[in-house]
């Protein structure tokens, strides 16, 4: 009678853990996100970003503040698209761009897997 108790809370516990991962990776937005530059005069076409190809990363490895937010808009901690924010922490620019693995091109680079060259991502308008 124990152990047959004992694999029912074994076996529920497991189906608990599944499902919370489940629902966690069904918030993520589908492919295709478009991440347009915010500011006026973006010199190139948005980048289309896929989820899925993401899949193996946890929401946390680039949205590194969701203890602080729930927000995960890059620009909701990345707001300054000055000429002088491109070497700020809170820049625009440096949410892509840092050598940090919480940026595109860091994480990239680190993995020494995905695009790392301007080219790869960005097409002119």
């Amino acid at each position: 009678m124990k152990k047959s108790l004992l694999i029912a809370l074994m076996i529920t516990a497991l189906l608990g853990v599944f499902a919370v991962s489940m629902v966690s990776a069904a918030d993520a937005p589908g492919d295709g996100l478009e991440m347009k530059y915010p500011a006026d005069g973006a010199k190139y076409a948005p980048i289309m970003f896929n989820h899925s190809t993401h899949a193996a990363q946890k929401c946390e490895d680039c949205h590194h503040k969701t203890a602080e937010s729930k927000d995960m808009k890059c620009t909701t901690c990345h707001a300054d698209t000055s000429k002088e924010g491109k070497k700020k922490a809170d820049g625009y620019y440096q949410a892509f761009h840092s050598k940090a693995e919480q940026s595109c091109n860091g994480c990239h680079k680190t993995a020494k897997k995905g695009p790392t060259k301007c080219n790869d991502c960005h097409t002119k308008k």
